[in-house]
């Protein structure tokens, strides 16, 4: 339920406990009751009034009487206050909605032709309640639909003051701002040089010299700067001794910059000038039927509607009639004084635009003219570049395609199946020697060494062989010792040559047995050596479509992100506005109801900024599991329902019954939830 409809429903349960009950009603009044029933069901009118003001009566039986926590109250046999908690007691919820303000036209068209059909004939109670309840709901739907359209107001005034607070932050924004802006200047500039011109034309009495100052002060500055040139007026005009001359003096030099400058901060003062007022206008409706005020009138209410609608509109409008109470008048009067005031209602929000119209954002063409005369040449150039160079980019294309293709196929794709392939079929990649290399280098030396040794003396061969296998080349070590005393005859008529080669023979064969092993390493990590083969490309891979898709949802996630900034922004002035009537509120035991409140200028403010909340609340996530939500520091994580959550917040903040410590609790517990705040 918005803060519309709570304001609604409170606003017409304050009216509806000023009525006379039917139980107060004694005597020849339920007397003249019985006998007029059937005359008074007769038209249709009637009837229909009554089943209206029957329909009102259960909305105010069955609409929960809450206290700020929430849980229904009920009273014990003592009359004291209880609270009822849980589910099983609450019974169900009523939503109580505003009605349009075609609905509450209608409800009065039906109380004027209830009044006209028995103007001759006597009011029985039952119709004078029926009456007074149904006026009572249209008092109070009026109340609420003008703060629905004072709220609809400041939306397009916060918009505007944001846009000129951007455009004041340096002097390439004031720049941008002259550049698109100097169509509407020359345009302005030129329709009242036409007119001078024109109305000389008209009048040939004028001076030639009159006509040329005339043109002078036309060629100024003041002329596109007009909010600049307002400005220097209003503060000129006490001193000025030239009031009475339509074009002031022109100043020497002129700063462009400046002016530009001082045009936007009069037009963003106008702005929160006109923000100010609305606010406190919702904030002085807003109070009206708090738990601190309980004694509002409907000649109050509709009074406090006319007031704002002054206000609101510039005009002096009375739709109240002052020298005739409320109750003086007729229940005929009545209705056409209601339907006087919802008739203006509706135009608050486009006259206050028309009242602001100078002072807002300029439109959108002007503001996008330059980036789409960017763009239109930008694209022109982009087009006769990529004609001219077609083949170029054809080349370019298709060999970035090859390159990337041969890079994901060799170094991915590659790996990866020799890797199945060692896993599945027991292939192996990695190979440094065979083992069949190895075995016949190793015959080859145990020949050599038994055929060397067989000459020198009578050996076993197997005891050879023995000692080959383990290392032991003595046979042939003895041999070579003999013939080192004598190298250079035993190399060229001995068997020195010969032992050196079988010792040649068993250095290769070390360095095969070596190789042997190092291939049994690699082949009992070759899965491991595949896998990290395809590491850094699989990296590379990951990082370049990290960065795209990062890229993507930063384009994508813009509103979120836009979303998630602008509440982060409205929730800290709210705190900060709670901070600074928390400072003034009194704190010793003797305070007051009413000080413990916010004034009606602060709770517009509050109300304003909480109706923000909720234009942005719309886009937060609501579903039933977890979700993630898009912020400029990255995704952030967010709790089942969070929308209804963050409205449920809201409302809490709204609330004209919580005492401004109690809203900065509820501010606390949103920085506690909600984790992209």
């Amino acid at each position: 339920m918005s803060f519309v409809d709570e304001h609604y429903a409170r606003v017409f349960r304050l009216l509806a406990g000023g009525l006379q009950s039917p139980a107060s009603s004694q005597g020849s009044e339920s007397g003249n009751s019985l006998q007029t029933e059937d005359q008074s069901l007769t038209g249709s009118s009637e009837s229909k009034l009554i089943a209206r003001a029957f329909n009102l009566s259960i909305q105010l039986l069955t609409e929960p009487k809450c206290s700020p926590l929430g849980s229904p109250r009920v009273a014990d046999s003592d009359n004291r206050e209880l609270r009822v908690y849980g589910s099983q007691f609450a019974g169900p919820q009523i939503t109580v909605i505003c009605p349009s303000l075609s609905s509450v036209v209608g409800d009065l068209e039906l109380v004027r032709q209830a009044t006209l059909h028995r103007s001759d004939m006597a009011s029985t109670f039952e119709q004078r309640s029926a009456e007074n309840l149904v006026l009572a709901n249209a008092v109070a739907a009026v109340h609420a639909h003008t703060i629905q359209q004072l709220l609809e107001s400041v939306l397009p005034l916060s918009t505007d003051i944001d846009y000129w607070s951007a455009q004041d932050g340096g002097s390439i924004s004031l720049i941008v701002y002259f550049v698109q802006s100097m169509p509407q200047r020359l345009y302005s500039w030129s329709t009242h040089v036409i007119s001078a011109v024109y109305s000389y034309s008209l009048d040939q009495k004028k001076h030639k010299h009159s006509i040329l100052e005339q043109l002078r002060v036309l060629m100024s500055s003041r002329y596109l700067f007009p909010v600049a040139d307002q400005i220097n007026t209003l503060h000129d005009s006490a001193r000025s001794k030239r009031k009475n001359l339509r074009f002031p003096r022109v100043p020497d030099t002129v700063n462009i910059l400046g002016l530009v400058g001082h045009e936007i901060r009069y037009k963003q003062q106008q702005l929160v000038a006109m923000q100010d007022k609305l606010a406190t206008s919702i904030g002085i409706l807003s109070q009206a039927a708090s738990e601190h005020n309980m004694e509002a009138s409907a000649e109050e209410l509709l009074l406090q509607i006319n007031n704002v609608i002054n206000i609101a509109t510039g005009s002096d409008a009375m739709l109240l009639d002052k020298e005739t109470t409320w109750s003086g008048k007729d229940a005929s009067a009545q209705t056409l004084l209601i339907q006087n005031i919802a008739e203006w209602i509706p135009d608050i929000s486009s006259k206050v635009s028309r009242q602001m119209q100078n002072y807002s954002r300029p439109s959108l063409a002007i503001r996008c003219w330059i980036p789409a005369v960017v763009l239109v040449a930008s694209a022109r150039l982009l087009s006769s570049y990529i004609t001219e160079h077609r083949d170029d980019f054809k080349d370019w294309i298709a060999d970035g395609l090859f390159t990337l293709r041969n890079y994901i196929s060799q170094y991915i794709l590659a790996p990866l199946k020799h890797g199945y392939e060692t896993i599945r079929y027991g292939k192996h990649t990695y190979s440094v020697m065979s083992d069949e290399s190895l075995a016949s280098d190793f015959r080859s030396l145990e020949d050599m060494v038994i055929g060397f040794a067989k000459r020198f003396s009578d050996v076993n061969p197997d005891d050879v062989r023995y000692r080959v296998e383990h290392g032991d080349l003595s046979d042939v070590m003895q041999v070579y010792s003999q013939e080192m005393q004598q190298p250079f005859r035993n190399a060229v008529f001995g068997d020195l040559v010969q032992a050196m080669l079988i010792q040649v023979q068993k250095v290769k064969v070390d360095v095969g047995q070596t190789m042997a092993a190092l291939d049994k390493l690699l082949k009992s990590n070759e899965l491991n050596f595949l896998l990290l083969s395809t590491v850094p490309a699989t990296l590379s891979i990951y990082a370049a479509a990290k960065w795209l898709s990062i890229r993507i949802s930063w384009w994508i996630g813009g509103s979120s992100r836009h979303t998630v900034t602008s509440i982060q922004t409205i929730v800290r002035d709210i705190d900060r506005l709670l901070n600074f009537g928390t400072r003034d509120e009194v704190t010793d035991s003797l305070a007051t109801t009413e000080a413990i409140h916010l004034p009606a200028a602060s709770q517009g403010h509050l109300i304003c900024l909480t109706h923000y909340l909720r234009h942005h609340a719309q886009m937060l996530p609501n579903s039933a599991s977890a979700g993630r939500l898009g912020t400029g520091a990255g995704w952030e994580f967010t709790l089942p329902h969070t929308r209804t959550m963050f409205l449920q917040d809201i409302r809490d903040i709204e609330s004209t019954n919580f005492s401004m410590v109690q809203k900065q609790f509820v501010v606390q517990r949103m920085y506690r939830t909600f984790r992209f705040l």
